[in-house]
This record gives C-alpha cells, sequence and structure tokens, in this order.
C-alpha cells in the first residue's frame, strides 16, 4: 500500500471516530473501508483415539441454559425493520437540473418531519417550543464563537489538506463550539414529544438524505471521492450554525442603518455596511445572492462590532428569545392527511391506491394498513385539521 493511500485510509477512520462523538452528531456517515480479506479456513484436528485407560466415573453433565428470548420492543442498532420506510413519502434527496442531488438549505430534522408518515399537526404543537429554544441557544453560539465560524466558512474548510491527520484533528476541535450536543430529532425523542417509532423514522430519513449525498460524491469525484465526503461531512456538522448565521443576517439587513447607530460602529466597514441596508424580496435565489453579498461586507467588521450590532438586532424583537424566521412547520404533503382522531396521519399511496392510516398502530408500533380505494372510505365523515 502506498503512502496516499495509507493516510487515506487514517483519514477514513477519523472520519469514523468524529460522526460517533456527540457534538458532530449531524454529520453524513462516513465511507465504508474496503472488506477484509477473508481467511483460509483451517478444519480443527481431530481428535486423536482414546488410550486404553482406567473407565474414569461418568460426570453428569450440567444442561445448556437456553438463549434468552428476544425482548419485545428492543432492536438491534440500525434494524429499521418496525418503522414505516415502504409508506410512500416525499425524498429529502431530490436532483437539480444538473442532474445532481439539491443541498438542503433547510435543516434536514425539520424538512423530514413534513416527509414523516407518522408525524401530523398534533405534533406540532409541541415541536415548535423547542424548535424556538433550540434556534435561541444557536444563536448565542454563533454570536459567541462569530470569528471562528467566519474562519470555518471562509475556505477553512474546502481548502485544508485532507491527508493532514494533525490538521483535520485541529479543524474538528474547532467546529465544536458550534455544533449542538444532538440532533433535532434525538431531542425531540429524547424529550417524549416524539414517540419512539415517530423519533426513529425521522432519523432515518435524514441519513438516507447524507448517505445519498456521500454516495453521489464519491462515485462522481472517483478517485477524490473520500477526500470530497470527508469535506462534506465536516461542513454539514455545521449546517445548523449556517443556517442560523443567515437567518440572523437576512433579520438584520433590512435595519442595519438603524443597528449601526445604535450600537455606535464608527469604523469605514460599519459604514459601508448601511449602504447595503433594503428589505428582502420573495424570490429565492434573489435573497441567495442579496445575503451574500451582505454577508461578504458584515465579515469587514471587528468582533466586537458584528457581535454588538447581532445582540443589538436580537434585543429589538418583540420576543428577543424567538426569531422571526422561524416558520411554523408544516408537516403536510400532497398525498398526506391528518384528521381530529389522535397524532400522525392517512397516507394515500399515489401508485396503487393503498390508504395507509399511521395513526393506528399494533402493539409493537407497526403501522395497521387500511382499505385501498373503492373499499370502505377510511374516517370520511371526520374533519380535517
Amino acid at each position: 500500500m502506498n503512502t496516499k493511500a495509507k493516510t487515506m485510509f487514517i483519514t477514513a477512520g477519523l472520519a469514523i471516530g468524529l460522526a460517533a462523538m456527540p457534538t458532530l452528531a449531524q454529520v453524513a456517515p462516513p465511507p465504508t473501508k474496503p472488506a477484509k480479506e477473508i481467511p483460509t479456513y483451517t478444519p480443527p484436528t481431530p481428535p486423536s483415539a482414546p488410550s486404553a485407560q482406567k473407565p474414569q466415573p461418568i460426570q453428569s453433565a450440567k444442561p445448556t441454559p437456553p438463549k434468552p428470548k428476544a425482548t419485545k420492543g428492543k432492536k438491534d442498532r440500525g434494524d429499521v425493520s418496525d418503522l414505516p420506510i415502504n409508506v410512500p413519502y416525499p425524498k429529502l434527496a431530490q436532483k437539480g437540473p444538473d442532474g445532481r442531488i439539491l443541498r438542503l438549505r433547510q435543516l434536514p430534522d425539520i424538512l423530514a418531519l413534513r416527509s414523516n408518515p407518522n408525524v401530523g399537526p398534533k405534533s406540532v404543537e409541541k415541536i415548535m417550543p423547542v424548535v424556538y429554544s433550540r434556534r435561541y441557544r444557536l444563536e448565542l453560539m454563533v454570536i459567541d464563537n462569530l470569528d471562528l465560524y467566519w474562519a470555518l466558512t471562509d475556505g477553512m474548510i474546502e481548502n485544508f489538506d485532507i491527508s493532514d491527520i494533525t490538521e483535520m484533528g485541529r479543524i474538528a476541535e474547532m467546529l465544536k463550539p458550534l455544533v449542538p450536543s444532538t440532533t433535532l430529532s434525538q431531542q425531540l425523542l429524547n424529550l417524549g414529544i416524539l414517540t419512539r417509532v415517530q423519533g426513529e423514522m425521522n432519523q432515518y430519513i435524514v441519513r438516507e438524505y447524507k448517505k445519498a449525498v456521500t454516495d453521489e460524491i464519491q462515485v462522481l469525484e472517483g478517485e477524490n471521492g473520500l477526500e470530497q465526503v470527508m469535506r462534506f461531512v465536516l461542513d454539514d456538522s455545521i449546517l445548523e450554525a449556517r443556517i442560523t448565521y443567515n437567518a440572523m443576517l437576512a433579520e438584520a439587513i433590512s435595519e442595519i442603518s438603524g443597528l449601526v447607530d445604535e450600537t455606535g460602529a464608527t469604523s469605514p466597514e460599519a459604514q459601508a455596511l448601511s449602504a447595503l441596508e433594503k428589505e428582502l424580496v420573495a424570490d429565492p435565489e434573489q435573497q441567495f445572492n442579496d445575503l451574500n453579498e451582505f454577508d461578504a461586507a458584515f465579515r469587514n467588521l471587528s468582533f466586537d462590532e458584528s457581535t454588538a450590532i447581532l445582540k443589538a438586532m436580537r434585543e429589538r424583537r418583540e420576543f428577543p428569545e424567538i426569531s422571526p424566521t422561524v416558520a411554523k412547520i408544516n408537516v403536510l404533503h400532497e398525498y398526506k392527511k391528518v384528521t381530529d382522531k389522535g397524532f400522525g396521519a392517512i397516507i394515500t399511496n399515489p401508485k396503487t391506491g393503498e390508504v395507509i392510516d399511521t395513526r393506528n398502530r399494533d402493539e409493537d408500533g407497526k403501522v395497521i394498513r387500511g382499505n385501498k380505494r373503492g373499499g370502505t372510505p377510511l374516517n370520511e365523515n371526520k374533519k380535517e385539521d
């Protein structure tokens, strides 16, 4: 094995270590290593013939204890047999005009709630307070570590030497202050807001998206596939911090002149920033371009001026702890309807017409399937939320 190949194998091992770290809970699954060679099977040496010796008294053999039965409700790590993965739902991995998977600009865990067959509007009532609280903490994390965020998102992850294990370890340490201890899906599961089936299905949908991206990278990048996967893993771990930062800029851009005056920022860079004040338009791409321009100018400020502006912006809110950029989560889609009976949803398979009521589950949490179109209507007399 040459030096480069050996280094890449070490890098892959580090990737596995990063994925296991609690502070990098949102990273994508690392690429798998090549399978090891299977050792040649050597049959055991047959026992030698017994020699003529004095017979020994027969020992009563102890009965072999029976193997414990699997505990109901528990499952091995990675087992998705009791999740509704076969129920139709919108995949997060969607291809763009160039044929490549579009990178999400929203948090995958939130988008997965819409795709999740088991999550209905009644769950949102309990989810939203957690989302607001989480964004509040993320804002504090980004403001307190703004210089660190700028360094990481200004080419450091894209350009460092992937074969330098020391450098990768240093960057992984730098990421920690910007990464929550758990994903949103895991947090909702820990709090009991999502049931085990709901929470694990949400995690499955997010993993499915990230695996599709890393698989595509390895195919399209060829020899550089592993390297580019590692960069995606590191960059993806601060996606929530990136979303939070961009949301604060989107909130500040329309009132930046007043914020500069209010904080007493007198530098030429701060005064130049005032000229970029504008209301964001509805077009997403134009928003993206305007915020990129504003971000480039905002990074010219000193740490003290920039953090003072963001803190003042938050204090201007009616409720400083609640970001107005956080919208109420819509968990419904074209084939997903919910009635006033309990949590969960009713899914109609667009191909087969089969109706699946995810509100109905057996004692293991598995979905009980309903009737196909043409049969007895399923709760049609119920009023929808």
